[in-house]
């Protein structure tokens, strides 16, 4: 399952999340401002009402004032409105106001009311505005309104706003990774052949979905260089082979003429040593080329068809039977542990193969006296064979090197061998996805061939 990261990085994404964001903005800023004009609109509304009311008070008489107070208590069946009548002394004359509010301008304009006293039952109003005027009569009215219903609109479109943000935001984010979930999957397969090519399958391309967009654009870039990759290639192996194979003909019969001349040599021994180095020299060139083409079919990754579970504990003990003749006559002692009996999907002729090789390496690079151990496991990992011999060892900064063709290291040139052994080992292991590990060893050298598909880490 893909993480946010992953959905991060894809353009689609952000750019869905971009388009979202400024989306809500601009919903939120229309909210707003509606939300603005009409509670504003409703709070001059509410004042309108009570300068009205206030203006037809001031054109009444003592007596009608006081009746029309009191007919107006008896309507206001919501009780949310607030009359007061007061002498100059305060006192009240009229009205559900007990007191006049402290602090209010008696200029007949409306201004929000603060420590209000009420009588029952509106003394429970806790949001009012009111206006108060000073009558001819040396008389102070108030009127004013509850507006706390006016408020409570404002309270549900504030979280109706809120609600609708959060809400076009949520839907903003899901159609951003519903949008990146296909470039994904399409990043995925991408990733997925690039993987094939680097496991050296140079015929895998990038897939196409057919959009027409920067992907298709991309990959079709990509699978053109990798068709001119393969071509040069091909034309390079096509070369290599041919001398390889064009060479080993006249080599062959170059060793059989060397051979009929060394029998009808003299017996003289400086001849006959000379005859001898000279065949000797012409089966190395053989062998080479022989090891060439070998590696060559393996790296044509055709051999996939042969592929069947094999046990790996029987291909091991095949090859210590064949080698530990060779390992007395070093003496060198061959030790073999199979600690577990683990089968994997491969070539079982070139696993045996690739063993024999780093096996005869092991043997060959260790001292007389030595030690060689051949260690067979299996762990959450995968299969594991290790090979452990007690030679000279491989240095660090070598270790990449001595799996190149020809590569010999500094102390290991003196020895017999082509130095094509551990390339085909490689090339075995490429072809099954296995990995090939080199390592330290108390001087000597660590083999350890993990028999699992590699894992590539990006």
């Amino acid at each position: 399952m893909a993480r946010f990261a992953d959905h991060w990085r894809t353009s689609a994404f952000r750019l869905s999340l971009l388009y979202g964001g400024v989306f809500v903005v601009a919903v939120l800023a229309l909210l707003g401002l509606i939300y603005w004009r009409t509670a504003g609109y409703m709070i001059l509304q509410n004042d309108e009402v009570i300068d009205l009311e206030l203006h037809a008070f001031q054109k009444l008489d003592a007596a009608a004032l006081r009746e029309r107070i009191a007919h107006e208590m008896d309507r206001d069946i919501r009780h949310i409105n607030v009359y007061g009548l007061f002498d100059h002394d305060g006192n009240q004359i009229a009205g559900n106001l007990v007191s006049a509010p402290p602090g209010l301008p008696e200029d007949g304009t409306v201004h929000r009311l603060r420590d209000a006293r009420l009588g029952e039952p509106w003394q429970a109003l806790p949001q009012l505005r009111g206006a108060a005027l000073l009558l001819g009569s040396g008389e102070l009215l108030v009127v004013g309104r509850d507006v706390a219903p006016l408020i409570e609109i404002r309270a549900i479109i504030l979280r109706a706003l809120a609600l609708v943000g959060s809400l076009t935001l949520l839907a903003g984010i899901g159609a951003a990774g519903l949008l990146s979930v296909s470039p994904l999957r399409r990043i995925g397969a991408i990733k997925s052949a690039s993987e094939r090519v680097m496991r050296g399958d140079v015929k895998a391309r990038l897939p196409i979905a057919g959009r027409h967009d920067e992907l298709d654009m991309l990959a079709g870039i990509v699978n053109s260089m990798l068709d001119e990759i393969e071509r040069l290639l091909s034309e390079v192996k096509s070369v290599c082979d041919g001398i390889a194979h064009d060479l080993r003909t006249p080599l062959t019969r170059l060793r059989a003429r060397i051979y009929r001349l060394q029998q009808d040599l003299d017996r003289q021994p400086q001849h006959q040593a000379a005859a001898e180095q000279a065949v000797a020299e012409t089966d190395a060139l053989l062998a080479r080329f022989q090891a060439l083409l070998r590696i060559s079919e393996i790296e044509d990754s055709q051999r996939r068809g042969g592929f069947a579970d094999v046990a790996l504990d029987d291909i091991v003990a095949q090859t210590i039977e064949l080698y530990e003749p060779m390992a007395e006559a070093r003496s060198v002692r061959l030790v073999y542990a199979a600690r577990a009996k683990p089968r994997v999907h491969g070539d079982g002729e070139l696993l045996f193969e690739a063993i024999n090789n780093l096996v005869d390496n092991a043997i060959k690079f260790s001292p007389a006296g030595g030690s060689v151990q051949v260690e067979l496991d299996e762990d959450a990992r995968g299969a594991r064979i290790d090979i452990v011999d007690s030679g000279p060892g491989i240095p660090a900064q070598e270790r990449e090197a001595v799996l190149q063709r020809f590569y010999r290291g500094e102390g290991t040139r003196e020895a017999p061998g082509s130095g094509l052994g551990l390339s085909i080992v490689s090339a075995i292991a490429r072809l099954h996805r296995f990995e090939l590990e080199l390592a330290d060893a108390d001087g000597g050298t660590r083999v350890t061939l993990w028999c699992a598909p590699l894992r590539l880490h990006g």
